[in-house]
């Protein structure tokens, strides 16, 4: 086991190479007078969320809390989906950035053991759920658009490499086919996870979060299994 240490010079980090792109519905404004308003409705739209749902949320009423009149908001969005798209693909974003600090050789290098790692990475994305404005709702109640779901997909990819990269690096887990289709899977277990935790307390249960990277580190090293007929 190399706990506590990065094995070796530290790999590049693909997951900080690409991120997310705008929608090709949203106008992307260039001036910063405009990036303003383009940030403030976004921040507006998720604080609404908080307490609106999705389906009786209006541009209108965006606008009017934006401080700004509807046409002002269509110029960057056409419709209050394109405003939801923007925000959803935000937080897509920051999951690459959440990635990119939980797994820094620095803050591996923190952590006593695998399942102290682990924790820390559910931990990071735990977090979205108590610090960003209408993401719990957007979790729970709205469903994503075939190329978000998409994009989330390759997000979850991203996550699982990512991790599988650091456990074989810095605590002795084996790189093998076995191990990369176990991470994989472990993100999938981990969303559903958080998603158990944080349905009912907008804090998160703490008995399912301390839960949750007990069990995900014990699957990732658990002995091989054994081919069919052994």
């Amino acid at each position: 086991m190399f706990c506590g240490g990065v094995k070796g010079p530290a790999r590049p980090a693909p997951y900080e190479e690409s991120e997310p792109a705008v929608s090709p519905l949203v106008r992307e404004p260039q001036q910063q007078r405009s990036r303003e308003k383009f940030a403030r409705i976004l921040a507006t739209a998720a604080r609404l969320l908080e307490t609106v749902p999705f389906d009786e949320l209006s541009t209108k009423q965006i606008a009017a809390e934006a401080g700004m009149s509807v046409g002002a908001l269509y110029r960057f969005f056409p419709d209050k989906e394109a405003v939801l798209e923007t925000l959803e693909r935000s937080w897509l974003e920051g999951d690459l950035r959440r990635l990119a600090a939980a797994t820094d050789p620095a803050a591996v290098a923190a952590c006593a053991s695998s399942e102290q790692f682990v924790a820390r990475v559910v931990e990071a994305y735990a977090d979205r759920f108590r610090t960003l404005p209408g993401y719990r709702h957007v979790w729970f109640h709205v469903a994503r658009t075939p190329a978000l779901a998409g994009l989330g997909d390759e997000v979850d990819r991203r996550i699982a490499e990512r991790v599988h990269e650091v456990l074989v690096d810095s605590f002795g887990l084996a790189d093998t086919a076995e191990t990369r289709r176990r991470a994989h899977l472990a993100v999938v277990l981990a969303t559903r996870m958080l998603g158990m935790a944080f349905l009912q307390d907008p804090q998160g249960d703490p008995e399912i979060l301390a839960d949750t990277p007990l069990m995900l580190d014990r699957y990732l090293f658990a002995p091989p299994r054994r081919p069919a007929g052994d």
